[in-house]
Formats: C-alpha cells, structure tokens, sequence
C-alpha cells in the first residue's frame, strides 16, 4: 500500500468515524493501540495500568472524535489525550514512586512508533530498559512526558509543546530538570544487546535449575550480582542468590524450580514454574536477567497474577517464595 493509499483510506475512515460509525473508528486507532501502551507503559511504570489508561484513552477519544480537526496529526491527539490520561491517574496516586512491572518483548516490537530523530537520549536504551523506566518514576508527571517525548521517541520541542499545550520555553525547562534526575539513577553505560553469546549463558542458567547445580549457577553469577525484587530487599553476592533460590525457593532442590525462556523489556528474562505437592509445575513469576561481560550482573524479579498472561501463561497466585 502506498503511502497516498494509506492517506486516503484515513480520511475515509475518519469521515466515517465522525459521521458515527464505531466500525470505523476502531480499525482508525488500532494500528496505534500497542504503540499508546508502550507510551503509558513507559509514564506509570506498570503494564495493566498501562493496559487500562489504553482503553480509557479510546474511550475519551471516541467521545471528543466530532471536535477532531482532520488537518491535525491523528497520532499526535492520540499521545495528546493518552498523556492526559496518564498524567490524572498520577494525579490520583501518591508521589511516592510505584514498584515497575516488566513488559513483554513482543509488544516492544509490535509497539514501536518511528523515532523522529535518530540522536534520542536514550534510544540506545530503547525507552524499554527497566533501569530507565524505573529512574523515569521519579519525576513529577509533566516532567516524565516531556522527557519521554523528547529523549525516547525523539520529538521535537514544539511538537511536545503542541501535545502538552505548553510552551517551548516550559518544555526545554521541564526536560533539563528531568534529565537531571533520571541521569542520577541510571547505570553510567547501558547494557548491551542481548546476542548469541548472551542466549547461550541464558541456557546455562536454566540447565543448572535442572541439574541442582549449585556450583555452576554460582559461576554464571558475578561476584556482585543483584536480585531485586521490588518492593522486597534486594540480595547481593552470587552465592547469597543462589542459596536462597536453592534453600528458600527450592527448598534444597534446585530442579523444584523449572524456567522457560521469555523476553521482557529487551533483556532475556525466564518463566518461573514452581513443583507443586502433587508433582506438576505451575507459573509463578518472571524474571529479567541483567548480562555483562559474559556473566550475570542482575536478576529482577516479579510475581503477580495478572502479570503472567502478558507472556503466555495462565495466571496463577503466587506462593510468595520469591519475597
């Protein structure tokens, strides 16, 4: 399809969409419905709210579509009213900042609107990586979309102006502030991407969960590592994570434990199955591994009923081992 093709076909269908016609206005915004829950995902740091603020975003756009002007940007009043959305439900939480849930890998890609200008910030970032969504949670709203917009998805400070019905001055303001912050919680360099190499130490791990090798999942881990799991105390040292996935998790046998291979917010990340007393495995949990220099520098782990869907398994309520 051709992009004249393409044009055509939107203004027919956002002819019909006024006239009424719901039909119409719902293949007008589906092609942006992942790219609107990457958005919210990255401003509240959760992807059920994000999921949510999605279909209250369609749901105030659908009832404001007969004062849309066709010769404005469609995506931009989308993001326009989708900001909004996310910047009241911060409104209505406290300002503490919330514990971040993971984020599937294939909505990432599904997801990803074009990035105007290749010198983003953090493009190299992805706008995905959970250390960046997390340093994200502690600024102010307004200072969260602008840094989004402008650092993430590379807008320009008008367009970001023209979204947030501010001004250039204010928007520049805004992100410097932001900028601050976030470089304050952020690792000096980000962590590069996952490959074969990568994929392989991944292996590894899950084959010491199968074999109870205390020893070889020890070495994978670097002397340093970190497992964080949010909003419980971090563990640190390789032998302290793997006892406690061995003695706690395990109760004394690592092979309780079975991981499936997943991604999540660019990082390979595994399926926790837990044995139950009749024998069988059941999902648990996700965790997000953290890989540099050929060993694992990080493990983040999450447990959640409505978080196990999001990469293809039945919700289950957790046992609370992993806290």
């Amino acid at each position: 399809m051709t992009d004249r093709t393409r044009t055509i076909d939107q203004r027919l269908l956002l002819a019909a969409a006024q006239a009424g016609d719901k039909g119409a206005f719902r293949e007008l915004v589906e092609p942006y419905r992942h790219a609107l829950e990457v958005h919210c995902y990255r401003i509240l740091g959760s992807a059920q709210d994000a999921e949510d603020l999605v279909q209250e975003t369609l749901l105030r756009a659908w009832r404001a579509f007969d004062r849309f002007e066709p010769r404005a940007q469609f995506q931009t009043w989308l993001y326009r009213i989708a900001t909004n959305a996310c910047l009241d439900e911060l409104g209505r939480r406290s300002r503490r900042p919330e514990p971040v849930d993971p984020f599937p890998n294939r909505h990432v890609t599904e997801a990803a609107p074009p990035t105007y200008d290749p010198g983003a910030r953090y493009a190299i970032r992805e706008g995905m990586e959970l250390a960046l969504v997390r340093a994200i949670q502690e600024l102010p709203g307004r200072q969260r979309a602008v840094l989004i917009f402008r650092d993430v998805l590379g807008w320009s400070a008008p367009e970001v102006a023209e979204v947030l019905q501010s001004t250039v001055a204010s928007v520049n303001s805004a992100l410097q502030r932001a900028r601050a912050t976030v470089e304050q919680h952020l690792p000096e360099t980000p962590q590069p991407v996952a490959g074969r190499a990568e994929r392989e130490l991944v292996d590894r791990y899950i084959d010491a969960f199968e074999h109870d090798d205390m020893d070889g999942l020890v070495s994978l881990l670097r002397d340093d590592a970190v497992l964080r799991m949010p909003p419980q105390q971090s563990l640190i040292g390789a032998v302290q994570i793997a006892r406690f996935f061995h003695d706690r998790v395990g109760r004394g046998d690592l092979t309780r434990i079975r991981l499936t291979l997943t991604w999540a917010n660019g990082r390979p990340a595994t399926v926790i199955h837990l044995r139950t007393e009749s024998g069988g495995f059941v999902p648990h949990g996700i965790s997000v591994l953290e890989i540099d220099g050929g060993q694992i520098v990080g493990i983040d782990a999450f447990t959640g009923a409505t978080l196990l869907p999001r990469f293809g398994f039945p919700a289950h309520e957790g046992s609370g081992l992993l806290h």
